[in-house]
């Protein structure tokens, strides 16, 4: 695949850090820039001050837990700062104690320092004691959890354990005057780098992170324990990545009113249907009609000029009664039975013809397996030379059949593979369970070997073309419904004839604008009772610009 710039994506995106990434840049903006690293920590704690302020009652207690690293001080500090406010705090030790001798302390340089300068003031410090720490969260409203940060990289164990246990019971013991939890960068027991929980996590109601958005706390189930997250400037900012920015991005737009706008390529306004690209959908058989209509659909509202539905005969009614605007092609599946059948080379020529008038192709939404939907599959991939997506049964006949392994790997145009995890676990042949703790490296693997852009879908999606790698944050829990990935399959097939200079970028705003759109109809209609098409309704509302939904 050609390397382009993505001037589109890299002006409405953000980074998102693993732990490694991350640790490079604070002691780059320490090192390089001169930054004192006190004055981080302190903005650190400012910031942690300023949430808990908000949460915080009147007459309100806070209880910090500070852990013996860097992010333990970060704590400490909060701890001192709202001392000096006249808030009543107290600061709980986890993993260290009060009368360690420095030499033989775990603390951190950082931690003893904000340490003794808290004493100083006149802080109330008290050792953990898991069979005491109940009364003290008792009467606290807020606590503040400070004690691994990225750090947490094996299960928990000993006074972390118990700590986050004790902090995890005071929600489900103390009901609606459980203390307010809020976790400093990332919730303690959280993997910063898969998001998966070490044996045992925080379970917070806010995760103020310093700098970047953590991996940890955008993947599920990390996504879960964080709670609302807010993304804090304490000092550390891109520069600190010295020209080796961090592999995963994000898009981020606030305004849905602005999405259309600042997304999408302009169109022209001299343009006609022609001009604003001819999509070939072929999907659906005889089993399944709605995903053609659907995949349709979706292409028609994200701005195809002609849609063309090459699909089973027995779908004709339902798409020219749903889909008037749609042109249709249609085959018997009987038709693909014998190759060497005058039926099949005259439904070949019907689809080599839907292909010469094409500009791209979604092909694979409700095809079926059998032996018309693999005839059909190979057909297009030998024959066209557009761009190219592949969604649903396309993606379970290339994992059941080397040959057509093969000519994915051989396609010469772009192409995007939209897999939900389900369908990605067997292009990787892993466990299913499996596939979420290497979702990273098998996705970026699976673009070099096809020489494609991925769209891993799951509750967080991976889309990466093997380089550039994108990570979609939008979207909920009433996406899980049948149909919501030919909705995705059609809107990449609009977006790659739109003008983007990559396929790789239309694939990741593709995805946000999908996820965006099922954030807007679960407003709407609900999550347990959305509808694909609904999603369909969302999309019509980002190019509509309508602002007062999200």
């Amino acid at each position: 695949m050609t390397k382009k710039n993505l001037p589109i994506v890299d002006k409405n995106s953000r980074y998102v850090v693993s732990a490694a990434e991350m640790k490079r840049c604070d002691q780059a903006t320490i090192d390089h820039f001169g930054i004192p690293q006190d004055v981080l920590m302190e903005r650190a704690a400012l910031s942690i001050c300023k949430y808990v302020k908000k949460s915080l009652p009147a007459g309100g207690r806070v209880l910090i837990f500070a852990g013996s690293g860097n992010n333990g001080g970060d704590g400490i500090a909060a701890a001192r700062i709202l001392h000096q406010d006249d808030i009543p705090v107290v600061l709980v030790l986890v993993n260290h104690k009060l009368n360690e001798k420095a030499a033989s302390s775990k603390r951190t340089k950082a931690c003893e320092q904000q340490l003794k300068i808290a004493l100083s003031y006149g802080v109330t410090v008290i050792d953990f004691d898991a069979s005491s720490i109940n009364n003290e969260i008792k009467r606290s409203s807020v606590i503040v959890d400070a004690m691994l940060g990225i750090g947490c990289t094996r299960d928990l164990e000993g006074d972390y354990k118990s700590a986050v246990c004790e902090i995890n019971y005071s929600k489900e013991d103390f009901d609606e005057k459980a203390p307010h939890v809020i976790s400093a960068d990332i919730p303690t027991g959280i993997n910063a780098d898969t998001g998966q929980v070490q044996g045992h996590a925080i379970c917070a109601d806010e995760t103020v992170t310093f700098g970047f958005l953590k991996m940890g706390c955008a993947f599920y189930p990390g996504a879960a324990h964080s709670g609302e997250i807010h993304i804090v400037n304490i000092g550390i900012t891109d520069d600190g990545f010295l020209n080796e920015p961090p592999r995963f991005k994000y898009i981020d737009i606030p305004d849905v009113s602005e999405m259309a706008k600042l997304l999408l390529p302009k169109r022209n306004p001299a343009g006609n249907k022609g001009s604003f690209g001819k999509v070939l959908i072929a999907a659906g058989s005889k089993r399944i009609s709605g995903a053609c209509i659907m995949a349709a659909e979706s292409c028609l509202r994200s701005g195809a000029g002609m849609v063309r539905v090459f699909t089973e005969k027995t779908n004709l009614s339902a798409v020219q009664t749903l889909l008037p605007e749609a042109m249709t092609d249609i085959y018997c599946e009987e038709d693909f039975d014998t190759n060497e059948s005058e039926v099949f080379k005259a439904a070949k020529d019907n689809l080599l013809n839907a292909l010469l008038w094409s500009d791209a192709v979604v092909c694979g939404p409700g095809i079926g397996k059998g032996k018309a939907g693999r005839e059909i599959l190979s057909i297009i991939l030998e024959n066209a030379k557009l761009p190219l997506v592949l969604d649903a049964d396309a993606l379970n006949i290339i994992s059941d059949d080397e040959e057509t392994r093969k000519l994915i790997c051989g396609y010469e145009a772009d192409m995007v593979m939209t897999p939900h995890l389900a369908e990605f676990s067997r292009l990787i042949d892993k466990n299913i369970h499996d596939c979420r703790l290497c979702m990273i490296d098998e996705t970026i693997k699976l673009a070099k070997e096809f020489h494609a852009c991925i769209i891993c879908k799951d509750a967080r999606s991976l889309i990466t073309d093997g380089e550039r790698c994108f990570i979609n944050l939008s979207g909920n829990d009433g996406m899980a419904t049948a149909g919501s990935g030919d909705v995705l399959a059609g809107l990449i097939g609009a977006l790659v004839v739109s003008g983007f200079s990559n396929v790789t970028e239309a694939a990741a705003i593709g995805a946000y604008m999908h996820g965006v759109a099922g954030d807007m109809a679960a407003i709407k209609n609900g999550r347990q009772g959305m509808t694909a098409r609904d999603i369909s309704g969302g999309l019509r509302d980002i190019f509509s610009g309508q602002s007062n939904i999200l």
